[in-house]
């Protein structure tokens, strides 16, 4: 319920565009001695193209371990469907999961499943403007693993049935998926698109099409756009993972090279363009929204250029002086007389011909005009007045910060990353170059830049003499006969009579400002657990310090620091008093310093913090890099030491959660996430969401829940990553190990009540015509860690079925889930549930088909290929977790001293969920999905009154 909700505005297109090119126009930047830099590919980048023009794109990595990311990249997507086909683009991409030369229906997923991937999770597939790209990650580099896989790629290009009967199925599926993205602030959008690019396609080729199409197409339909744009000469293999290149360039050689194409080359269509002139006003009232945001934006269409070390440098200098732009803009939130809770800028191209210069802000409703008032001062002055020294210095340090950073971590990047990086380079023709390269280019342009070059690139930016005034929200705008463009109108022309004036000098901001204890605590015990690489040390002041140095992520170190009882030992707590605790205590900013003075103060550095409310602890937790593990124990003991909880950050938290409350009141899934939990525990003060007078939470309630635990109790520090365990021992021990801290009362035993049986029926106006359905059963805590694994898989056999069942058969939904949840802190509670979108006339055959589910389970025993076909996934993904440093923060380190059994649980997690059996899964089910216990909530949309 925090962050930047006007970043739906700024990067609104990824609502929909699930790749955002990056092209821009170039500018003429002048006569300069030295010639144009070269772009250089990657060395590391195996590329080729085949005869039949098949591209292909491999790179060896190794993160994670073993796995190997596979795709396959078709360069269109729903802007080159005819009217007809508006929508068949993804209904294709749906298709090719239902059949194809060598995986007969229904067959695909289970191939997956088998081989220990996830449909979903490690196989999928999205449409784009631009784009269709499938997806799937293998468990396995070897020859025969990615020969399976490259099978797989080549029934995708060339061998799909698209059966009619398929179609005929599929067709309730992807009837559900539009179903489920639709929304008041989806149809906002579309408005919003249309004013902002008149007269361009994309306007009319949504990937999701049109319902009239997706009900009437069939196979011939399908057919026609397969066939015309799924040639080789349109399409790219793109392999990333633990492989050897060059043998994979030649099964792909060998598997592609024979594949033709099977109809003439599509033409392109017209792109179409549009010219913005004067000052347009667009207003849209949106009943989801809790806030309303206010726009200032620039659009003009620009020629799509190739890629170069110009058009990169040129967007660089658009970031950098937006980035200024921004952060003044976020200077003035939570300062007094500041009308907006969030607010930014930016500046680029999209969807390769927009450029755009924009800044937006959220603010509750009555404040739209002011808001807008501010953001159009702010933009003015700057572009009036330019930049300071201190700000272009910022700006560098944290540009050149970034190129450092991405460079000295690219040897354990993350294969899926590094594939997206390959399937953009294809799909939008852009170079691949190496963090190593782009810092050699781009750290001498950040160098060099200077405040009036950036002061005359954001006057480039706003150059166009069109101004596009927008407002979005849930403002109710009613101005008579005027009509709400006339009023937004006649604010801007009232804002613009004010004069530009320069902005106000900042005081310095300096972090660290306090100084070390006199005296170092002392390590009183040490304790080295061979087989798991922890280390247990244990200082006088009772602080535990758990040590995991490990070489997951290069110059990666997390950390987390855990004290207090939490939420469930808080006493006289009101609902939503810790969720607004966590906002007032992380926007207070470091101690003596606002929220920014310490953005200022930490500009550039890698070191960031954030402090956690838990029902059985409190934490300030975060990440650094080795070089920074100092300035990591500065951040905690100045937290621990000198946190001023300020009146500022109260009332703009306050604010922000008060917008949240209303928009979660405005959806169906808002109300299920503002409802399910406190109906389930029974337990509104701990796991409820207060009323919007957000009674009996005030500053000083605020400071009563944070600061004596934050101030006063035990303390236990893990730490994890890239670094020197001896180095943090003694950083620790400098600068925690003597704090004084005092033993606090155990927290008291809250049993929650699960209402077994019953069913809470609840409503929402909209015009949005879709429901949700929780159905969930009473399971247990984490108390026994060996039914709690068993609980998990059963979980996802729940889901498995709930996939064949209420999506595949019924076509009830796109993406039912179902999982177990099991608590740490009351270990006596946990919940198994499924949760389903589904049309409201579908609720009641909906639980149904959840309830027969489960008495399916409790029935009969799953067949030994389903249940490794659930097993195997999970054990798999196990895997990969366990090499990632937030594993063995998050569930073995951190509050191990509270919970000794998390250090034992990883010596067998992996041979404990290999060894699941039907039969255990099949006991769990009838002891615990018994359906007269089953709990049931839903909300439907009702018609406004």
């Amino acid at each position: 319920m925090t962050g930047k909700s006007f970043q739906r505005v700024l990067h609104c297109l990824l609502a929909v565009m699930l790749v955002v090119t990056a092209a821009c126009a170039r500018r003429d930047l002048g006569t300069t001695a030295a010639p144009e830099p070269r772009l250089p590919k990657d060395p590391a980048v195996v590329e080729g193209v085949l005869d039949n023009g098949m591209t292909y794109l491999v790179m060896r990595n190794t993160e994670p371990k073993d796995r190997v990311s596979m795709h396959l990249a078709v360069k269109s997507g729903s802007m080159v469907e005819t009217e007809a086909q508006r929508g068949v683009a993804h209904f294709l991409e749906h298709m090719l999961f239902n059949g194809s030369e060598h995986f007969p229906p229904g067959e695909l997923i289970k191939y997956f499943q088998r081989i220990g991937m996830r449909f979903g999770g490690d196989a999928n597939a999205h449409t784009g403007f631009y784009e269709t790209v499938y997806d799937v990650v293998l468990p396995a580099g070897d020859t025969k693993s990615l020969a399976e896989g490259l099978l797989v790629m080549h029934d995708y290009a060339g061998g799909a049935l698209l059966l009619e009967t398929e179609v005929d199925r599929e067709r309730g599926v992807i009837l559900a998926e539009k179903r489920d993205r639709d929304s008041e602030s989806y149809r906002s959008f579309v408005k919003n698109l249309a004013f902002a690019l008149p007269g361009m396609r994309i306007n009319d080729r949504h990937p999701i099409g049109l319902e009239s199409v997706i009900k009437g197409a069939d196979s011939a339909l399908l057919r026609s756009y397969y066939d015309t744009w799924y040639r080789p000469d349109n399409m790219a293999v793109v392999v990333a993972g633990d492989v050897d290149p060059v043998e994979v360039a030649g099964l792909i050689r060998d598997r592609f090279s024979s594949l033709e194409a099977r109809a003439p080359k599509g033409k392109l269509p017209d792109e179409g363009s549009f010219a913005h002139a004067g000052t347009k006003a667009f207003y849209a009232y949106n009943p989801e929204a809790g806030s309303t945001t206010v726009t200032l934006q620039v659009l003009h269409h620009v020629a799509r250029q190739p890629d170069s070390f110009a058009v990169r440098r040129e967007q660089m200098l658009f970031d950098m002086a937006s980035r200024i732009l921004d952060n003044r803009l976020e200077e003035r939130i939570g300062k007094p007389g500041t009308p907006f809770t969030s607010a930014g800028a930016g500046a680029g191209t999209y969807l390769r011909h927009v450029r755009y210069g924009i800044v937006a802000a959220d603010c509750d409703a009555e404040n739209w005009e002011e808001s807008l008032a501010v953001i159009d001062h702010t933009l003015r002055s700057a572009l009036a007045f330019g930049f300071a020294p201190d700000e272009v210095a910022r700006v560098k340090k944290e540009m050149k910060n970034a190129l450092l950073q991405a460079e000295e971590k690219a040897s354990t990047r993350d294969s899926r990353a590094l594939a997206s990086l390959l399937i953009q380079s294809y799909t939008t023709e852009k170079v691949v170059v190496s963090p190593g390269d782009a810092r050699r280019l781009f750290e001498p342009v950040v160098d060099a830049v200077t405040a009036d070059e950036l002061h005359r690139v954001l006057k480039e930016v706003w150059n166009p003499s069109h101004r596009l005034v927008m407002v979005e929200g849930n403002l109710r705008l009613d101005a008579g006969d005027k009509g709400p463009e006339a009023v937004l109108l006649a604010a801007y022309k009232k804002s613009g009579l004010v004069a530009a004036t320069p902005p106000p000098a900042k005081s310095a901001a300096a972090f660290p400002y306090l100084p070390a204890p006199e005296t170092p605590g002392k390590v009183v015990s040490r304790v080295d657990h061979d087989d798991l690489g922890i280390t247990v040390v244990t200082f006088d002041n009772g602080l535990v310090l758990n040590l995991k140095q490990t070489d997951f992520k290069a110059r990666e170190v997390l950390y987390s620091l855990r004290f207090g009882q939490g939420v469930k030992g808080a006493r006289g707590l009101a609902p939503g008093l810790a969720s607004i605790s966590e906002m007032v205590t992380n926007e207070s900013g470091l101690g003596r310093l606002n929220r920014d003075e310490t953005a200022r103060a930490m500009a550039g550095t890698n070191t960031s913090f954030y402090y956690g409310a838990g029902q059985d602890g409190f934490g300030l937790s975060g990440r650094t890099i080795p070089g920074e593990l100092e300035l990591m124990f500065q951040v905690l003991f100045t937290q621990l030491t000198d946190t001023r909880l300020k009146e500022d950050a109260y009332h703009l938290s306050t604010q922000r959660y008060t917008q949240g409350l209303e928009e979660m009141d405005r959806t169906v899934d808002g109300v299920l996430q503002k409802q399910v939990e406190a109906f389930l525990t029974g337990d509104k003060a701990r796991f409820g969401y207060p009323g919007v007078s957000l009674e009996g939470i005030d500053l000083e309630a605020v400071n009563g829940f944070v600061m004596p635990d934050l101030q006063g109790a035990p303390l236990e520090l893990s730490v994890v990553g890239d670094m020197d365990v001896e180095e943090v021992i003694s950083l620790c021990g400098r600068w925690l190990g003597s704090l004084p801290r005092k033993a606090t009362q155990p927290a008291r035993d809250h049993d929650l009540a699960f209402p077994g049986g019953k069913r809470l029926d609840l409503s929402v106006e909209s015009s949005i015509d879709k429901a949700v359905v929780t159905v969930a059963w009473p399971t247990t805590g984490m108390g026994d860690i060996h039914t709690v694994r068993r609980l998990s898989i059963l979980g996802s056999l729940f889901s498995e079925r709930l996939r064949e069942t209420v999506r595949e058969n019924l076509g009830a939904a796109y993406s039912p889930k179902a999982w177990n949840r099991s608590s740490r802190a009351y270990p006596e509670y946990g919940t198994l549930r499924a949760v389903i979108t589904v049309s409201p006339e579908q609720v009641d055959e909906v639980i149904a088909a959840v309830k027969e589910i489960a008495d399916g389970l409790r029935g009969a025993p799953a067949t030994e290929d389903e249940l490794r076909r659930v097993v195997d996934p999970v054990v798999n993904r196990i895997i990969d977790y366990r090499r990632t440093n937030g594993y063995w923060l998050n569930s073995v380190m951190q509050d191990s001293s509270r919970y000794p059994e998390k250090l034992v649980w990883p010596r067998d997690i992996l041979e404990d969920y290999a060894a699941v059996t039907a039969a255990e899964l099949q006991a769990l089910a009838q002891a615990y999905l018994k359906v007269p216990e089953a709990a049931v909530l839903t909300v439907r949309p009702v018609p406004s009154s």
